[in-house]
């Protein structure tokens, strides 16, 4: 039974107000640009359904959830500064962090989180790093969503193991396609890394420039006829125009594309730009079926897209165009991540453990998968 507080509501008279326990949450994201698939204007919505979804679970009763938005600014530097300034202000007595998403600045959040036993829930934190060190560096952290270590194990024992393709051009993107600085580069390295670990064969890692006709001929050519594509969805297509021009889209070279969170819309008709040419489309159509893409799958049911529409909806006049595609999978995460915390701390509170063990609660959502409001959630 929660706490009981006696007001004084008139002369003589007194009434019983429930006294809840305050949960101090944090979200950490980017601000600006707004058109960043987890920037502050596209999650806030998704958090506030989770804590309200929560509420109306009743799955903590005793409990009333305060959150606090802090703007990472995309910066490695910035980022976790204002971690540190958050935990002054708030006398360290921090229940959980959502976010960040970005790699290089979660590194240093979550290093450090753990000396306050301070629980980290994100959809972001892709390198395999973050999987491989957490029983030592990230002690409280929690990855909802997927890997890039997962990407590239799909990759390499599903696709190239069942072909015995042993030798292969990894091709990357210095740009960040709309997601954070590096995040090419990451993807690139992970897929890299587990390529050597489990076959220990030959790969080449070359940075993506644009004489695309220049890295075909050089780099693949007679060298290679396996190539792998860490870039944008322009880039992409710019190299398999190229290719049909070289004709290396004839049967003999295969293109693997690691897109994991394109639009629906982009991913019907990739090789399509209405404002280039007819003939330009032609060929990136044919040069298309010489890729496959690997990608995630996007969640289609009814409740997702309901839940899509209201986030559009609360966002308003305050955000961006989303479109006509349900929100992306980092909004959905961020609303998921809310309730796998809520379901973890009760479960912790039932087995009479403390409120602010955050290491606890943080084993409590490791290796689980949930039923989410939206998709089945695995951590």
């Amino acid at each position: 039974m929660p706490p009981v507080l006696w007001v004084l509501v008139t002369a003589g008279v007194f009434v019983a107000a429930e006294v809840r326990t305050s949960l101090r949450m944090i979200a950490m994201a980017p601000a600006f640009p707004r058109g960043r698939m987890f920037s502050l204007t596209k999650i806030m919505p998704a958090i506030n359904l989770g804590i309200e979804e929560v509420e109306r679970r009743g799955v903590l009763p005793n409990h009333r959830i305060n959150l606090t938005v802090v703007d990472t600014e995309e910066s490695a530097i910035v980022g976790p500064v204002r971690f540190f300034n958050v935990i002054h202000q708030q006398g360290g007595k921090i229940n959980l962090f959502l976010g960040p998403v970005e790699d290089y600045t979660l590194s240093p959040v979550g290093g450090y989180a753990p000396y306050w036993n301070a629980p980290i829930l994100t959809p972001g934190g892709f390198s395999h790093d973050f999987k491989e060190k957490r029983q030592v560096e990230y002690k409280t952290l929690t990855r909802i969503g997927p890997g890039f270590d997962s990407a590239a194990r799909f990759l390499v024992d599903e696709v190239m193991k069942m072909h015995h393709w042993k030798r292969v051009s990894l091709i990357y993107d210095s740009d960040d396609r709309g997601l954070f600085n590096g995040y090419d580069y990451l993807l690139g390295s992970a897929f890299i890394n587990y390529f050597k670990k489990s076959l220990g064969s030959e790969v080449k890692f070359e940075i993506l420039t644009p004489k695309y006709a220049d890295i075909l001929m050089d780099t693949v050519g007679n060298k290679f006829s396996v190539v792998v594509l860490c870039a944008s969805a322009d880039s992409v297509r710019e190299i398999m125009i190229k290719a049909h021009e070289l004709n290396f889209d004839n049967g003999e070279y295969v293109f693997l594309n690691i897109d994991l969170f394109s639009s629906k819309e982009d991913s019907e008709k990739p090789w399509y730009r209405e404002n280039d040419t007819t003939e330009r489309n032609q060929k990136a159509k044919k040069a298309y079926e010489a890729l496959m893409t690997v990608t995630l799958r996007k969640p289609t049911s009814p409740e997702y897209r309901n839940f899509s529409e209201e986030v559009k909806k609360r966002a308003g006049n305050d955000s961006f165009a989303y479109g006509e595609d349900e929100v992306n999978s980092f909004v959905g995460a961020f609303h998921d991540a809310v309730i796998l915390y809520a379901l973890a701390l009760n479960e912790t509170l039932a087995n009479n453990r403390s409120i602010t063990n955050g290491t606890e609660i943080t084993h409590r959502m490791w290796n689980r998968t949930f039923e989410g409001e939206l998709f089945q959630a695995i951590t």
